[in-house]
């Protein structure tokens, strides 16, 4: 075949795949573009699947701090990072114990539960304070029992509602029963403002021995 003639079958083949190319690609006046469509929505409108074919991990990289999320039509946008884990903190259902033997309480030994933190005190005394400091009043209802192997409420006023902790941007620890003692089990039901969890936190300071003690702390976030 003369040279001439392969020439121009390929400006033909070009020709072709340039026409295919602009039928799947179409430029507004307002410089958007468009792949699979004639009306772009965006700066780019993909009507289709879109495959990228490697990602770098930056989870541990600070200055990836965004996350790309999609709305039901397809449109991509970001959303911060630290803001999309306390939203998820924040509607996920938790399940928190600590279980420790001791002839005190340890201070340190601090359970972790949404917005919460709890401890046993020296006394022993129930506490609790915020993840965050913040200004506010969490009311709660405290359901106590007596010897919890027997389950024997505590009269006459086992069942205490409309009690309250108020807290200020200090944010230090706050004593939720002051007439706590060993062998009592305090339940206590509370909300944090503005939130619709509900925490179920569970204390026991039960006597194992002369000088030995078995502490339990449980919260539940649901």
């Amino acid at each position: 075949m003369p040279l001439y003639v392969k020439n121009f079958i390929f400006k033909l083949y070009n020709m072709k795949n340039i026409s295919l190319f602009f039928s799947l690609v179409s430029f507004s006046i307002n410089a958007q573009v468009g792949i699979g469509t004639t009306a772009p929505a965006r700066a780019l409108d993909v009507n289709g699947d879109v495959r990228i074919r490697t990602l770098t991990d930056k989870s541990t990289d600070g200055n990836y701090n965004k996350i790309i999320v999609a709305n039901s039509n397809g449109d991509l946008d970001s959303w911060d990072k630290a803001s999309l884990l306390n939203t998820v903190r924040d509607r996920a259902i938790e399940n928190k114990k600590i279980v420790y033997f001791s002839n005190s309480p340890v201070i340190g030994n601090v359970m972790d539960c949404g917005k919460m933190q709890y401890r046993f005190d020296t006394g022993p005394l129930p506490q609790m304070r915020l993840v965050t400091a913040a200004d506010i009043i969490i009311y709660y209802t405290k359901i106590q029992k007596v010897n919890s192997n027997v389950n024997t409420f505590i009269p006459p006023n086992s069942i205490i509602s409309n009690l309250t902790a108020t807290y200020t941007a200090s944010n230090t620890w706050f004593t939720l029963d002051p007439a706590y003692s060993n062998n009592i089990l305090d339940e206590l039901y509370m909300t944090y403002p503005g939130d619709a969890n509900l925490y179920r936190v569970t204390f026991l300071a039960r006597n194992m021995g002369a000088d030995q003690y078995f502490y339990t702390m449980l919260c539940e976030k649901f």
